[in-house]
């Protein structure tokens, strides 16, 4: 399974790309074996901008180059020097990009303190009019009582005066307490706008953007509730599919090829899957299946399936137009009952990911497979 996808060394048209993009292209794409520059070619074009070193610019700059989305590549073009920083969020709010729906969520939290003290505010003046209005009260209750007891009576107007001074008294009361009604209704609307932002940047924070699948945080959320409910699960299975040179493919036929690919496979693996089923993007060219009512020797013929899934449908036309080059995964296996914990299964699943990539054929991890790899 694991090796060399068909490559083509034909030019690429990069007329329609972006200002960071072509930054990118012109000096920013590796030799092969050599490291990936493009974070410095985007830094060195930020700095260019003069757009700050912030980690949620970086993602927000290389989201842009990746080509995932155009309309947010055309804005990042059209972006003048020295943008501001508020015109930044803006943009990776509006593309729901996890660091920048973090902030929003940040800024929610801020909001709804704001929200609270401007209540605890409203309530304290209410208490106060309400007290003003009881010591009103009270004290024409005094004066009638003082004028009964010595047998001398207020006059009409006397008595007048008493209930312009409670009336008047009265209306602060009730002009307090709407007051305090909107400031609850305005308090209970913010912060229901703000768990809604929470509900939002907690969904970015767990979902690849790209595919739209669950991410490698959810993936491991739902092995700590796998493991947390009854010890160590039987009849689970964790896959680790990697996308065979995945990177070399973005180096020859360019990234927007590689994200097309990307996106294919994950909507490949979406309908291999059974309903119960998990299926996460957990890295640049890998994805997680963890499968329910599997043993040993039913994991052949899963991985066989899902082989076969690739081989006919990721497939992908080379830049000369003159064929289509195919594309190969490796598949690596680990049995939730022979691992003690999330993250002992994972590594276990990693590392005979590794011994897939070399032999070329799907590994399922063994304790001789992690003797080898500690040695």
């Amino acid at each position: 399974m694991a090796g060399s996808a068909a490559k083509d060394n034909g030019g690429r048209d990069n007329g329609s790309r972006n200002t960071v993009v072509k930054s990118v292209s012109s000096g920013g794409r590796p030799e092969r074996g050599q490291p990936d520059r493009s974070l410095q070619v985007i830094g060195q074009h930020m700095a260019r901008l003069g757009v700050s070193g912030l980690p949620r610019n970086y993602e927000l700059f290389h989201e842009a180059v990746s080509g995932t989305d155009s309309g947010l590549s055309r804005e990042m073009m059209a972006l003048t020097t020295r943008p501001s920083q508020a015109e930044l969020d803006e943009i990776g709010l509006r593309y729901q990009l996890p660091g920048f729906v973090a902030l929003a969520a940040q800024r929610g939290r801020q909001q709804e303190i704001r929200a609270l003290a401007e209540l605890r505010e409203q309530m304290s003046n209410g208490a106060t009019q309400r007290q003003s209005f009881a010591r009103a009260l009270e004290t024409v209750a005094r004066s009638l009582r003082e004028e009964n007891s010595s047998g001398h009576y207020a006059s009409p107007a006397d008595i007048l005066a008493e209930i312009e001074y409670l009336s008047v008294t009265l209306s602060d009361t009730v002009v307090a307490e709407t007051e305090l009604s909107d400031a609850l209704r305005a308090c209970v609307t913010r912060l229901s706008e703000a768990e809604r932002d929470n509900a939002t940047a907690r969904a970015a924070t767990v979902r690849d953007r790209l595919t739209s699948l669950p991410n490698h945080a959810a993936l491991m959320e739902k092995l700590e509730a796998l493991y947390g409910s009854d010890g160590k699960p039987r009849g689970t299975a964790l896959f680790i599919v990697s996308i065979a040179d995945l990177t070399d493919i973005a180096q020859t036929y360019g990234e927007a090829a590689a994200t097309r690919i990307v996106r294919k496979a994950g909507s490949i693996f979406r309908k291999a899957i059974k309903k119960n089923d998990f299926l996460a993007r957990t890295g640049k060219d890998e994805f997680a299946f963890l499968l329910s009512n599997v043993e040993r020797d039913s994991i052949q013929p899963i991985a066989d399936r899902l082989t076969a899934q690739v081989a006919d449908h990721l497939v992908f036309a080379t830049s000369n137009g003159v064929g289509k080059a195919s594309v190969e995964i490796a598949i690596g296996v680990a049995l939730g009952g022979e691992a003690f914990s999330p993250q002992q299964l994972r590594l276990q699943a990693a590392t005979a990911l590794e011994v897939s990539r070399a032999r070329g054929r799907i590994a399922i991890y063994s304790p001789e497979i992690g003797n080898r790899a500690a040695s």
